[in-house]
């Protein structure tokens, strides 16, 4: 079933300039649907350990600023928040999902803060209070920390080491067909993650991709 319905959502491919990287699939719990999501990435793959967010299948998440009250600081890259709706742990019920930009060490790192679909956790933080935000138990908040990738067994003698994200993560919420997907990336950008949100901070891993080069 999945490979059906992802063979229809990812070929509308926006390609973009440059060469594209080299990507590898090194493990998957389904592969013929990984196999496909990884020919997407190879042609839509950002610079450094971005992915571009205006092609498919990222595209299909429509963020927009979300607004607080006080005074943001004045480094915007490390300081963003954004919202979308989007039903991000599949029960059927959209969720208000907010992604917040801060940097450690310089390098800017995301999280994700999942609420129902009518919270007003918005009107509630500020700049300066961020605290309504944060305590949600439903999250991926991992900056200076790691995220390892040991739920799939890897086939490669090379990759049998112990492998984790680490520091300052990407993250990207996206859409195939009806179901939604997380893909993870950190600050060196050679591992992606594509694995299911399934509540709390808990995630299934569903596929690990290598990257080398850019796009």
């Amino acid at each position: 079933m999945k490979g059906s319905v992802i063979g229809s959502a990812l070929l509308l491919i926006i390609p973009t300039l440059g060469t594209a990287a080299s990507v590898e699939l090194r493990a998957a719990q389904d592969k013929p649907f990984c196999a496909q999501l990884v020919e997407s990435l190879r042609r839509n793959l950002g610079s450094g350990n971005r992915l571009n967010t205006a092609a498919e299948p990222f595209s299909q998440v429509r963020w927009e600023p979300a607004v607080i009250a006080g005074t943001a600081p004045k480094v915007r890259h490390c300081s963003t928040l954004d919202k979308a709706f989007l039903d991000l742990d599949n029960d059927g019920t959209k969720n208000l999902v907010v992604k917040a930009t801060f940097c450690m060490k310089g390098a800017p790192s995301d999280s994700l803060y999942v609420f129902p679909a009518d919270s007003r956790v918005l009107e509630q933080a500020s700049w300066q209070d961020m605290a309504p935000l944060l305590a949600t138990r439903n999250k991926f908040e991992r900056t200076g920390g790691s995220y390892p990738l040991t739920a799939i067994p890897m086939p490669s003698a090379s990759d049998q080491r112990q492998l984790t994200l680490n520091t300052a993560f990407a993250v990207y919420p996206f859409m195939v067909g009806e179901k939604a997907y997380v893909a993870l990336t950190d600050g060196r950008g050679e591992w992606i993650v594509i694995a299911d949100y399934l509540g709390g901070e808990r995630f299934k891993d569903q596929c690990y991709v290598k990257r080398s080069g850019n796009s």
